[in-house]
Order: C-alpha cells, then sequence, then structure tokens
C-alpha cells in the first residue's frame, strides 16, 4: 500500500507540473508577400500582400530599432476584405523619423478579424543602407566597415585601427562591446553631409549615432591619418555607451571623453593636446576634476586643455590603480551611481582626492584636500588655480557631443563649438580637437518610437 501511495503522489506530481495550455483562435492568412522596399534619405516602406479565410477589419505594422527597446505599433489603411494588400511607408525626409546607413530594423504584421481572431507575420529584419554608394566592407564578429573610396589599403587601415581600438578597451578598461557596430566612411564632406539628418550643420564632420550602434564619418584618403584617430574617438563612445547606459545618470564628462582620448593612443597624449597639458602642469593652471565632470569650456585652447587633461587622468587611472578598478568604476557607473559614491567604492578616492593624487604624479603640490571639503559634483571649490570655466549649461543625461575634421590650413589647439540646434548636442565630443568641421555624438535614437504593449 505505501508502493501504491508513492506512485500515486508521483503520478499527480506529474500533472502538477505539466505546462497549462490554453486554446486560441487564430485567424487562418496565406502570406503572398512580405517585403520592403527603400530609397535611402527618402523612405523605408514595408509591403503585405495576403490572403485570409474571413474578412479583416484591422491591419497593424510593428517594428523597433535592433538593440533598442521601443516598438512602435502603426494602424495601417487598406480596403476590407479577405484580399489584403497595403503598405506602410516610413518618410525619411522627416528629421523624426530619420535612420542613418546601418541602422537594423525589426518589423512583423498583425491581422484581426471581427470575431478578433489575430495572425502575425514572422518577424524579419531589414539593414538600411544608403543605396546610393558601393559599398566595400570588412567585417567580424564586431563591427563591419563600410567604405568606397580609396582602395583596399584604406579600408583595410581603418578597419585594423578599429580592431586594435576595441582590443585597448577591452584590455586596458575592461568594456567590451555587447552588440556588433557599423562604420560607414565617406568620402567627403558633402557626401555625408548629404547622408545625416536635415538638422545637421555645415560644419559636421561626422556623426556617431550611439542608439544605433553605428558611426559616419567624412574622411577622405588624404585624411587618413585624422580619420584613423577620429574614428577611434567616435567608436569608443559607442562602447561606453553600451557598457554603462542607464535611466538614472551618466559618467563624469572628464571620464567618458578621457577614456576616448587614451585610445586615440594608450602611450602618450596625441600632438593636439600634450604641449597644452605640458604648459599648464608647469604653470599650475589646471582645472580641477569638478570642473571637467562638467561641460567642457567652448573656448578653442580651454577645449583642447579639458580633453588633454581627461586623457592624462584615465591613463594615471589605469598605471595607478588597474584595469579591474577601471572597470569596476564603470560596471558602478553603469547602475546610475553618483560620482564620488563610483570613485570612492572603486577606488577608495573621492573626485578631490583623486585630482590630488593625479596632480602629485605630475610633480604638483596637493590643492584640493586643504583648500575645502565641497563634496558638489558640478561646483568647483578652487577658483583660484584652475582655468576659468566658459558658457557651461546644466545638463542631465547627455544626448549628444561633438568633435572636429581637420582642414589642410587647421592648427592644433584650435576649434570652434556648435550652437546647440537639438541634434548636435549639449555635450562637445572634440575629438581630434582640429577646427572648421564637427563631429556629433547622438545619444538618442530619433525615430518616431514609443514604448508600447506589443498586442
Amino acid at each position: 500500500m505505501k508502493k501504491i501511495s508513492v506512485s500515486l503522489l508521483l503520478i499527480l506530481g506529474t500533472f502538477l507540473f505539466l505546462p497549462t495550455v490554453f486554446a486560441q483562435d487564430t485567424l487562418e492568412v496565406e502570406i503572398i508577400n512580405d517585403d520592403w522596399e527603400a530609397e535611402f534619405r527618402n523612405h523605408l516602406t514595408f509591403n503585405l500582400h495576403a490572403e485570409s479565410k474571413t474578412d479583416v477589419s484591422e491591419l497593424f505594422l510593428f517594428y523597433k530599432i535592433v538593440g533598442q527597446l521601443a516598438t512602435s505599433r502603426n494602424e495601417v489603411e487598406f480596403t476590407l476584405g479577405t484580399t489584403i494588400e497595403a503598405n506602410f511607408e516610413l518618410d525619411q525626409t522627416q528629421p523624426v523619423n530619420y535612420m542613418p546607413s546601418g541602422a537594423e530594423v525589426e518589423y512583423w504584421w498583425k491581422l484581426v478579424d471581427n470575431a478578433g481572431n489575430e495572425f502575425k507575420t514572422e518577424r524579419q529584419r531589414v539593414l538600411y543602407l544608403d543605396n546610393r554608394h558601393e559599398w566595400e566592407n570588412l567585417s567580424n564578429d564586431r563591427l563591419t566597415l563600410y567604405w568606397y573610396e580609396g582602395g583596399a589599403d584604406f579600408g583595410q587601415q581603418l578597419f585594423d585601427r578599429a580592431n586594435q581600438a576595441l582590443d585597448t578597451l577591452e584590455t586596458d578598461v575592461g568594456i567590451q562591446l555587447k552588440e556588433p557596430i557599423r562604420v560607414f566612411i565617406y568620402a567627403n564632406h558633402n557626401d555625408l553631409l548629404d547622408a545625416i539628418s536635415t538638422g545637421a550643420q555645415e560644419w559636421t564632420g561626422g556623426v556617431a549615432y550611439t542608439e544605433f550602434s553605428v558611426v559616419a564619418m567624412g574622411v577622405s584618403p588624404p585624411q587618413l591619418d585624422w580619420g584613423l584617430r577620429a574614428t577611434t574617438h567616435e567608436m569608443t563612445h559607442l562602447v561606453i555607451h553600451q557598457a554603462t547606459d542607464n535611466p538614472y545618470g551618466d559618467l563624469p564628462r572628464w571620464l567618458n571623453e578621457g577614456i576616448a582620448v587614451y585610445n586615440e593612443n594608450k602611450d602618450e597624449l596625441v600632438e593636439d593636446f600634450r604641449p597644452l597639458v605640458e604648459k599648464a602642469i608647469a604653470d599650475d593652471r589646471l582645472m580641477t576634476l569638478r570642473t571637467l565632470s562638467s561641460p567642457f569650456p567652448s573656448d578653442p585652447v580651454q577645449a583642447n586643455l579639458a580633453y588633454g587633461q581627461s586623457g592624462t587622468m584615465v591613463k594615471f587611472i589605469i598605471d595607478t590603480y588597474g584595469t579591474d578598478a577601471m572597470a569596476h568604476l564603470l560596471e558602478i557607473f553603469s547602475e546610475g551611481a553618483l560620482y564620488d559614491e563610483a570613485l570612492e567604492e572603486a577606488l577608495g578616492v573621492n573626485t578631490d582626492q583623486l585630482y590630488d593624487a593625479w596632480r602629485e604624479s605630475v610633480g604638483l603640490s596637493r590643492l584640493m584636500a586643504s583648500a575645502s571639503t565641497e563634496t558638489d559634483q558640478t561646483t568647483d571649490p578652487v577658483e583660484s588655480t584652475e582655468v576659468e570655466r566658459q558658457d557651461e549649461t546644466v545638463e542631465t543625461k547627455p544626448d549628444n557631443e561633438v568633435a572636429p575634421i581637420p582642414t589642410e590650413t587647421s592648427t592644433p589647439a584650435s576649434v570652434v563649438e556648435p550652437e546647440d540646434n537639438g541634434l548636435a548636442s549639449r555635450l562637445p565630443c572634440l575629438a581630434g580637437i582640429i577646427p572648421f568641421f564637427m563631429i556629433v555624438v547622438v545619444g538618442s535614437a530619433k525615430t518616431n518610437l514609443k514604448a508600447v504593449p506589443e498586442k
């Protein structure tokens, strides 16, 4: 009897843990055609031709940008009946819908009849490319580089440098890509301007769309040396974004830009920054770390100094505390931590103490610990020895950053900062720090997407 009871319990337990299956009415539909067509900077159009056993009363097109959470739900007009022929167009001439070359879109249709029965098509993906150029490409599991002028060697050098930059971020900074990225190299400034959003200014020399994991650069073959550095800098922002993006807060400006500057040349500051930093150290006319946590100055020389100082600070952290500490610091920031809170947990020092330690490393006396106990993250406690901040703005979570591209007549330490136009930015990213053109980092997707329940 005991054995029978055990057997019954086992049988009952089996039934208890069986999955529950509910009957669900579905609409019987035959898909004749489900495709898309695109003309870059003009439209992306989804087409459907289907036959249903019963009259279809509602039709919806869902789409989302791959890598983003938001889904767009769109009711589509069509002639009611059993034969469905419809299309839905994303107007790419409207800035709100703009998608860069390399955006990957996932879409599907939902059909509903009068009784509420539903049918959903299989999800499909579209790689939306600028089809006006005959692109060459090099690819691996981390990135794809596209270019159309300059030949195989030109593309190979950019591709190799990009992979080296990703390696450096893994080995020195402790972060890596979560999703592959795409880099588009336009052969001249006009081609680039013709490819990016209608909100772009004439000075724009490139755009990094962090939410799309796409970088678009204008690099002619004679500008290859600059292109190797600038592309590295902007790619770095994509990796940082993937590693630390959160809804609560961002990195201090010096850390975000300092990692990008460090990745341009891990051994020493590039020539655009080095003379300014060396002179500022010699004269003890430096910006404090709290100043560098906020938007950088608009003055060209001070902007260059801010980038240079930030790069040396990141190198100091890596050399002094190690890669594991830097990786831990970024991990803490990915959770939305306050600046001092993150630094104290990862490095054992706050912003002022870190600045003092760096000053000692370059042969200067400690300053912040004795001068003030102020802990506000956006207010500099020492005004007498810092370079004056200019045109700072209050920011929350940054959307964009800007950086210049070179011209033949440009000289280092001379850069202009654009006015904010909605797409370009509250956060200038001055990679290369050479005037005339700029690079814009777009930190949020501008497509008209809303987080909607998938029904």
